[in-house]
């Protein structure tokens, strides 16, 4: 991930209020974790927590040195009835050099065609797994999907007996449809993931210079 080249200053570190709301559903980054790194070794780093109490644990793909303090944080999210949804060790963050990781699963959508998934830009698409998602998409993107494939199919049985255009418009009208409807599919996934991609930056931006700059 990036790494901000923040230099400690003088300045008292602004307040974070690291929330965002997104189609209806808000987000909080919550601290769980802070130490001091004692050392490090096989991916590994053993940390002296602000309790006191040493413990070993993944160092995430970050470089720590000795010295250095690490944060870790939970993603919340809330949703209808204030219902909470809570995702473990969300973000890593390197106090010291401003290194840190975002620990959560993405989803990726494909149109399942031979011809389409070379074109990588407007036949998939992918965003975290807890950004929301109506279930309505799932279904209409199934369905475009499975009506083009079966359009498709039609159109490749219709060689045998020899290709009649006019015979087959129909199929052609549906595949022609259904596909392109699959494309804009994608691309409405695309918009909404770089929307919640800038939130989720934005507010790790902040925690970070927040961190860095105290």
């Amino acid at each position: 991930m990036s790494i901000y080249s923040m230099k400690s200053n003088s300045k008292q570190a602004e307040t974070v209020d690291p929330k965002f709301v997104f189609l209806g559903e808000t987000y909080e980054f919550v601290e769980t974790f802070s130490g001091e790194v004692i050392e490090s070794f096989n991916e590994q780093i053993l940390v002296r927590n602000d309790s006191g109490e040493e413990t070993k644990i993944s160092d995430y793909g970050i470089t720590f040195r000795n010295s250095h303090r690490i944060h870790k944080y939970e993603l919340r999210q809330y949703s209808g009835y204030e219902r909470c949804s809570v995702n473990y060790d969300a973000l890593i963050v390197n106090e010291n050099t401003g290194e840190y990781k975002v620990n959560l699963s993405r989803k990726l959508i494909v149109i399942p065609a031979f011809m389409t998934m070379l074109l990588n830009n407007v036949s998939m698409a992918s965003h975290y797994k807890v950004m929301p998602v109506p279930k309505l998409f799932y279904i209409l993107f199934t369905l475009l999907c499975l009506a083009s494939f079966i359009a498709f199919c039609i159109l490749l049985a219709g060689y045998k007996d020899g290709y009649v255009f006019n015979e087959h418009k129909y199929e052609w009208l549906t595949y022609l449809l259904s596909r392109s409807a699959t494309f804009i599919c994608i691309q409405w996934m695309k918009r909404k993931s770089s929307r919640f991609d800038n939130e989720i930056r934005n507010i790790i931006y902040k925690l970070v210079k927040n961190k860095t700059s105290s």
